[in-house]
């Protein structure tokens, strides 16, 4: 496979409010925007923040909750985590608050507003470490 796989959301009318919100917590940028002539619906959208790529649109028919769709997002530090973790759990529902998970290193679980379920994941050389249960 030449590229990692992206994930497509799918929205019933909430894609332009959708890409305000990833742009802010997941510092994203707008790579490309195709959108309606009213500026209403979008028909595509694809966001990065250079480690991160997302693509989002709206249908008509699309259902209003998410499938279980969960998309896991592994981070370099637990600083970064930290703040992601924040502003998730600002406007979404904590389903597994951040703490130190059994299969080592930090984990949490927050739904956004759209009903997509982010797993954030940290952990250092991929195990549990001394430091990490210290800031437990």
């Amino acid at each position: 496979m030449q590229y990692a796989a992206t994930p497509c959301l799918v929205f019933a009318g909430q894609a332009k409010q959708a890409i305000v919100y990833y742009e802010n917590v997941f510092a994203m940028t707008r790579r490309r925007i195709i959108m309606d002539e009213a500026g209403d619906t979008v028909y595509h959208a694809h966001l990065s923040n250079g480690a991160f790529e997302l693509m989002l649109w709206d249908e008509s028919d699309a259902p209003n909750t998410s499938s279980s769709l969960h998309l896991l997002l592994t981070f370099t530090s637990l600083e970064e985590l930290e703040q992601v973790y924040l502003q998730l759990t600002t406007d979404g529902q904590i389903v597994t608050p951040l703490a130190v998970a059994d299969f080592g290193g930090w984990y949490a679980q927050v739904r956004d507003p759209f009903g997509i379920l982010f797993a954030l994941s940290f952990s250092e050389e991929g195990r549990e470490s001394e430091a990490l249960l210290e800031r437990e």
